[in-house]
């Protein structure tokens, strides 16, 4: 019993240095956020906060430095990227799982070892594919190659999905009269819900914070995403302004973390009610 509970306790305080470590970093760039120009360079720190300063800091980015431009932008093209990618990926995941073809699981290897290439190594060439469509400076030169990025995950990820879905219940349904497209639509994707819930998550993640890609095909402010602005911080003509740097990464943060705690809700009741069923 004592054992038990030391094991206990030493896990319970593993798990706080692991979260600590986790938060850490973010709560420093918030702290960071909340100074003046000259305070982030003092030492040691201040622990004074101005709330002047801190609207300031806020104000400065979001209204001059047209953040809610960015923002949309961002959401416009992580959105759509998603969508699609789920749209194209899931019927290909079906597939993979259900039907039985020459070469599928070489296939489906092939496909996931796309994903695994850096974007260094294809942002040239997807450059001038889309130079080629004449979609350079536009959302949808965007959201094409996020599309062909997302797409190998999303496919991994649901056929792992479907594999778990018992084969009995698309034959039931089938006996029932329906095809596989409406077997698909009607019977498994209320089933595979959190798959798709887990690879959209991934999908959003990555795509909210590409940078280099998009770097290659923006070149107007107006159509740049977050990541993209926010190299703008970093320019050999002025010195780092640290504290619009942390404000930027704060506000570039938040909705990722809002998104992710609200899918999480609905990944588990979905497993749950999964494991009702």
């Amino acid at each position: 019993m004592n054992g038990r509970i030391v094991g206990r306790v030493i896990s319970y305080i593993v798990l706080v240095l692991i979260g600590l470590a986790g938060i850490a970093p973010f709560l420093y760039l918030l702290v960071l956020s909340f100074k003046s120009r000259l305070d982030v360079l003092t030492v040691p720190p201040d622990r004074h906060f101005d709330w002047s300063t801190i609207q300031e800091n806020y104000r400065t980015v979001i209204h001059d430095d047209h953040y809610v431009t960015f923002v949309v932008n961002s959401l416009v093209v992580t959105g759509v990227a998603t969508l699609i990618a789920l749209g194209l990926g899931v019927p290909a995941a079906y597939a993979f799982s259900r039907l039985r073809f020459r070469g599928a699981d070489t296939w489906a290897s092939t496909i996931l070892s796309f994903r695994f290439m850096p974007p260094i190594a294809v942002a040239i060439p997807i450059y001038l594919m889309i130079r080629s469509l004449g979609l350079v400076d536009s959302r949808i030169g965007l959201i094409l190659p996020y599309v062909a990025f997302s797409l190998p995950l999303v496919i991994w990820i649901m056929i792992g999905f479907f594999d778990e879905i018992p084969r009995e219940i698309d034959e039931s349904a089938m006996v029932d009269g329906l095809t596989r497209p409406l077997v698909l639509l009607r019977v498994l994707l209320p089933l595979a819900r959190p798959g798709m819930l887990v690879a959209a998550t991934f999908g959003v993640i990555f795509v909210w914070n590409e940078f280099l890609v998009g770097l290659y095909i923006v070149n107007s402010a107006d159509k740049e995403t977050i990541p993209i602005a926010a190299s703008s911080l970093l320019t050999v003509e002025s010195p780092i302004d640290w504290n619009i740097a942390a404000t930027v990464g704060v506000l570039t943060v938040i909705p990722i973390l809002i998104f992710s705690m609200v899918v999480q809700r609905y990944i588990v009741r979905g497993i749950t009610a999964g494991a009702v069923r």
